[in-house]
């Protein structure tokens, strides 16, 4: 008896380990639709995205949001950035519906021509930072929502459009684009970039050259510190690559690809991560632990072993 409990105590903490190792599930849109702009609940592990509703305001759809940031905070909220209206908005996680009176209108240097490939993160203090491909260049909208360029004459001096923002004080890393316009190959590395200054460093390249070929991309942090990130491939027309980042040498690891869509370009998993303990709220199915696909069939095969060696020792 005492043998039959150690070894169903051994299959549960196994399968607890399982659950540890399970990845997060996200926001995205297809922001290359050409239909609209549509939210996207996608699992990490598996590339599994399905459809959460249009981005309309009651009067017309989104039709280039390129960053997603959830708000700090028990209350966080899911916003929005988009290049073609040059404005910000809060969006359901339910059903991608936004409100044209919450609607925020960027300055005009950051409307006219669009281009600008944002990238977008919340800090703990609630700050809003945000890159512009346009101007190669860091804002911040404070929390009075005054809205002010940091550093001047391209400081970033590459084309970044994702930033990921973890830590109070603040830690942002940004990654550069794949690709340029001529189809030659961008900056497709990690960078830290200084709050203050707006300058970028290379941290290092996601792998060896042409290994991850992608057009612009998206990225956040889970609520354990893991660095995540989805490319956009879709002038390929392949679906968007799902990649764990290494924030201290910049090294990518392929997890999944997208299963019905392609166009991601912007990534939210949750609240700013490592807030000092800050409570993480109810968020929606993103905060909720799930399995990935090897998880569940480690869970299946722990549970029938279970099963198979308490039936066995009634039988003896």
């Amino acid at each position: 008896m005492i043998k039959n409990i150690r070894i169903a105590l051994l299959m549960v903490v196994s399968l607890f380990a399982v659950c540890a190792n399970a990845a997060p599930l996200a926001y995205s849109v297809n922001s290359d639709s050409v239909d609209g702009d549509s939210l996207y609940r996608i699992d990490l592990a598996t590339g599994v995205d399905q459809l959460r509703g249009k981005l309309f305001n009651g009067i017309e759809n989104r039709t280039d949001t390129e960053g997603l940031a959830f708000t700090p905070g028990p209350d966080s909220i899911l916003w929005g950035v988009d290049d073609d209206s040059g404005s910000l908005f809060p969006i359901s996680t339910i059903n991608g519906s936004i409100s044209f009176d919450e609607e925020i209108q960027l300055p005009i240097e950051l409307q006219v021509g669009g281009k600008n490939d944002f990238g977008m993160t919340f800090s703990c203090d609630n700050s809003l930072f945000f890159t512009s491909v346009k101007n190669q260049a860091l804002y911040r909208r404070d929390p009075d929502g005054s809205i002010k360029v940091i550093g001047t004459d391209k400081p970033l001096g590459v084309n970044i459009s994702a930033i990921a923002a973890i830590g109070n004080p603040t830690r942002l890393y940004g990654l550069g684009n794949g690709r340029l316009d001529n189809g030659n190959t961008d900056s497709p590395n990690l960078y830290r970039i200084d709050v203050t200054t707006g300058t970028s460093t290379l941290i290092g390249p996601l792998g060896s050259p042409g290994e991850f070929q992608y057009d612009q991309a998206g990225m956040d942090f889970d609520s354990n510190g893991d660095l995540w990130a989805i490319t956009d491939r879709s002038l390929n027309n392949l679906k968007s690559q799902i990649l764990k980042i290494n924030v201290n040498t910049g090294a990518a690891t392929l997890i999944a690809t997208t299963v019905n869509e392609v166009g991601f370009e912007s990534l939210a998993i949750g609240p700013p991560a490592d807030c000092n303990n800050i409570g993480m709220g109810e968020v929606g199915p993103s905060v909720i632990p799930t399995l990935n696909l090897a998880g569940r069939l480690s869970a299946i095969l722990i549970l029938l072993l279970a099963g198979a060696v308490i039936l066995r020792r009634r039988n003896i």
